[in-house]
């Protein structure tokens, strides 16, 4: 594959963007610039100097995973893209919808194993939850394990249908970077999102790191509700 590679660059440019905006609205909200009276914990500590002390290990986990994915198009594009001239916008559609789904799967149990295996918790899941109240990079506020771990989810989705349009791989990364980061915004999340059954809310994830317990899904609250770790 071309290192210039017009597909790879546009993901790679999509992720820093997508990150890069993340920044810029945790600093919009630790200045108060915005979001004073739509916190979900009105006393929360978010400011500047937590901003600041967040920064570096967000900055290395961001360059960490496009430098991953830079590799994964080298060696997987084959594997996981086929030919969008083989897809219509039903198919694509079909396709974000399976990965979610898989995705979603795959985090609520490993997200509950974290919490539940001591061990795990301790050493890897543990710097997540530095954050009672957190602002919205830090949803890459992790361990690396932890967010390279997040991507078997989707990997196993995409596999299983023999590839995805890179379309709906664009769609997959913008979506679910920016769910991340609304969720990890400690505002209140908006009426028109309360229309997508089983919407996995802002507020749903900010009462998890407050009680550092339940509400262990991410983009949908489904499994929560089955196996009643909805709090």
């Amino acid at each position: 594959m071309n290192l210039f590679d017009k597909d790879l660059i546009i993901t790679l440019i999509l992720l820093f963007s997508t990150n890069a905006l993340g920044y810029m609205y945790s600093y919009l909200i630790a200045s108060k610039k915005i979001g004073v009276n739509m916190q979900i914990q009105p006393n929360s500590n978010r400011e500047l100097k937590y901003l600041r002390k967040h920064t570096p290990l967000f900055i290395i986990n961001v360059f960490t995973l496009m430098f991953f994915v830079f590799i994964g198009f080298l060696f997987f594009k084959d594997f996981i893209i086929k030919p969008q001239a083989d897809f219509y916008f039903t198919q694509i559609s079909f396709q974000l919808f399976i990965i979610l789904i898989f995705d979603d799967t795959f985090f609520y149990f490993l997200h509950r194993l974290m919490h539940e295996n001591k061990y795990i918790y301790s050493k890897v899941h543990k710097i997540h939850h530095r954050a009672n109240s957190p602002i919205p990079i830090d949803y890459i506020y992790v361990h690396p394990l932890e967010w390279m771990s997040g991507f078997i989810g989707p990997f196993i989705g995409i596999l299983c249908m023999g590839g995805v349009s890179l379309y709906t791989f664009w769609m997959y990364l913008f979506i679910r970077n920016f769910h991340e980061i609304a969720i990890h915004s400690g505002l209140k999340t908006s009426n028109l999102f309360s229309l997508i059954p089983f919407y996995g809310t802002n507020e749903h994830h900010d009462v998890h790191h407050a009680k550092r317990e339940g509400n262990y899904s991410s983009t949908f609250t489904v499994w929560d509700y089955i196996l009643k770790t909805k709090i």
